[in-house]
């Protein structure tokens, strides 16, 4: 593994959050070995006290410092001694959702600081490797030409590229000074140009050849990937999101979405079975706005071919509908009569079309029959932990702290943290020769 001075790898984790970066660490560990990789936590900073607590109870061996980075004295970063810098600066100047100021928006002042202090520490002082995360956008700031005497590679990636059912796309930096020992990436990854393959993939040459993801285990071959937005490529070779639910959540009634939201916000749901192999991004606003934060999961399947009174009688429809039985009857022969010429997979899988079914149910002229088909299908959030899951963080990765976290806190906090198997993917690249 890359070394310091005594052989040991000193991590520096700012903008630290929930401990992601660090659970790829430790990914990283298992995947090569412990003789083969080793390292220390030199000091984490974040300026989120909630965040800290949970980081620290799960990593209670590492005192995380609650404060801002805009002012971090160069004596303090001097005494961490670290040789890997680990960074996942705030994405709001960056994100196509924001204003998009770039280095000019004030939440950037911490990462600029961190460039000025890098820019002045001794020759002999600077971190011989770093690693940034952040949201697509920030390949379009001048951030990474303030990384003098760096090489670097840039990645767009997703977490479904690496067989996670969830889209996750996000811009990562590998920088290194020029010199022995050279990081894989020198080698494998292509120069001044933007990499959206994972870099096995792209190279045929994975160097966690213990990792069943799709591109270490050879499954998926660089022949067959293709230039799409949507990633479709990747989606056959992703594990189902049925690997990724906790047993009992269908009984956490909080998690159900309630007959106002469905009558509200039904129509824009992105709707997943157990058997799907994809969701869309999960965000800070998960479990508090409906529209675009992320998947929900449907508990009831439809039963095709049967005569709708059947399906009513047999329970499809949950204790919780509020609507009268012939409502929600008339409202299952309307999908019944819409997907007659769709094959159940069609609907089963990833591209369910909410807005064709609303209009094949008798739009928004017919609200109490879309209602009671809406409460039919059992919708919910998945949970903290099942969020948690899909990110890779390692199973019982805990949220209890004494601060008592809220479900809503635990999935903003999730919402601004890192896939874990990414990282560690990169983290091999940018660390082993």
């Amino acid at each position: 593994h890359q070394g310091g001075s005594k052989g040991e790898l000193r991590v520096a984790e700012f903008f630290s959050g929930i401990g992601g970066m660090h659970c790829a660490l430790q990914l990283l560990r298992q995947l090569v070995g412990e003789r083969e990789f080793s390292y220390s936590i030199a000091g984490a900073f974040d300026v989120n006290n909630i965040a800290n607590s949970v980081y620290e109870r799960n990593f209670p061996g590492v005192r995380v410092c609650t404060a801002s980075l805009d002012s971090i004295g160069l004596a303090r970063v001097r005494a961490l001694t670290a040789n890997l810098w680990l960074m996942s600066p705030p994405c709001q100047p960056f994100s196509r959702l924001g204003n998009r100021r770039g280095l000019d928006d004030a939440r950037c002042k911490p990462l600029l600081r961190l460039l000025e202090v890098l820019a002045s520490l001794p020759d002999d002082e600077r971190p011989s490797r770093l690693l940034l995360e952040n949201v697509q956008g920030f390949e379009a700031s001048p951030a990474a030409e303030r990384l003098l005497d760096y090489e670097y590679r840039q990645l767009l990636l997703s977490p479904l590229q690496f067989g996670v059912p969830n889209s996750r796309l996000r811009f990562y930096l590998l920088a290194w000074r020029p010199g022995a020992p050279e990081p894989a990436a020198a080698r494998l990854l292509p120069a001044n140009c933007l990499i959206d393959r994972p870099p096995s993939a792209a190279t045929s040459q994975p160097l966690l050849p213990s990792c069943c993801c799709p591109v270490c285990s050879g499954r998926l071959q660089p022949g067959q990937l293709t230039h799409d937005s949507h990633l479709r490529c990747y989606r056959p070779f992703a594990r189902p999101l049925s690997d990724y639910l906790s047993p009992g959540a269908d009984a956490e009634p909080e998690l159900y979405l309630t007959s106002r939201q469905l009558e509200q916000f039904f129509p824009v749901l992105d709707i997943r079975q157990p058997r799907s192999r994809a969701t869309c991004c999960f965000t800070k606003g998960y479990g508090k706005r409906v529209e675009g934060t992320g998947s929900v999961l449907q508990t009831r399947r439809l039963a095709f071919g049967k005569p709708s009174h059947d399906r009513v009688k047999a329970g499809a429809c949950p204790p919780r509908t509020h609507g009268e039985v012939s409502h929600a009857d008339s409202a299952a022969a309307a999908i019944d009569a819409s997907c007659s010429s769709l094959a159940p997979d069609d609907l089963s899988d990833d591209d369910i079309n909410n807005g064709e079914f609303v209009d094949s149910a008798g739009g928004s002229g017919d609200a109490e029959t879309m209602q009671a088909y809406a409460e039919s299908l059992g919708l919910r959030y998945l949970s903290a932990a099942e969020v948690a899951g899909l990110m890779h963080f390692p199973p019982g990765y805990s949220f209890s702290t004494s601060l008592c976290l809220s479900r809503r806190q635990a999935y903003q906090l999730l919402g601004n943290s890192v896939n874990v198997l990414v990282i560690a993917h990169l983290l091999s690249y940018l660390l082993l020769s």
